[in-house]
């Protein structure tokens, strides 16, 4: 029998892989030093999603979204306060030579940090565990709404990572927060406790 404990400390061990990854991306990107935060990871219910993620993140943000499917289906999103993402943006857009970005363009710099950062979160789990996950379209939002909705149409969350980061460059905090589905949920055990049990030989 496979204990709680080495089941998440696998699974906060891919988490920080993915967001290693994700931060040498961010990195790159925005020229600034990423300082992580370790995650933290809790199952829990939607209503206690609902206290933890107004609790820790602004009511007013703005949201990058991620849908995925595949075996570990759900959705995962990057918040920023609209301060710090107001700030991100501009001197993203400035160390491009654009003095004064449009709203659209704006928009599409927010979207690309927030694919940077999702998909080198998710992409590193998926890899690790060998299961295939399928991105659907980025949405943003100004509000958790939308990660909310979903965790409504599951019914059931079963788990909730939350990692909280630091741009150096631009004194910007954001957060990655990720739901999976009761499906999505019993998939990555399942592919954690062969992870375990190949390891153990």
């Amino acid at each position: 029998m496979i204990s709680l404990e080495a089941r998440m400390d696998l699974l906060c061990e891919c988490v920080n892989i993915g967001l290693g990854r994700a931060a040498e991306a961010l990195n790159r990107m925005c020229d600034s030093h990423v300082q992580l935060a370790a995650p933290e990871i809790r199952i829990m219910s939607r209503p206690s999603l609902t206290a933890a993620a107004s609790g820790r993140c602004p009511a007013v943000c703005e949201g990058v979204f991620l849908p995925f499917t595949g075996p570990m289906m759900g959705m995962t999103a990057l918040a920023f306060a609209y301060g710090d993402a107001n700030q991100l943006v501009s001197g993203l857009t400035a160390a491009m030579g654009i003095e004064d970005a449009s709203e659209a363009m704006r928009a599409d710099t927010l979207r690309e940090v927030g694919n940077v950062i999702l998909v080198g979160v998710l992409g590193a789990m998926g890899t690790m565990l060998g299961l295939h996950v399928v991105y659907q379209p980025l949405s943003t939002a100004q509000n958790l709404d939308p990660l909310l909705s979903v965790a409504d149409s599951c019914r059931t969350v079963s788990l909730y990572v939350r990692a909280h980061f630091r741009l150096a460059r631009f004194m910007v905090t954001g957060d990655i927060l990720v739901v999976l589905a009761q499906e999505g949920f019993d998939a990555l055990m399942a592919a954690i406790d062969a992870k375990i049990m190949e390891s153990a030989g």
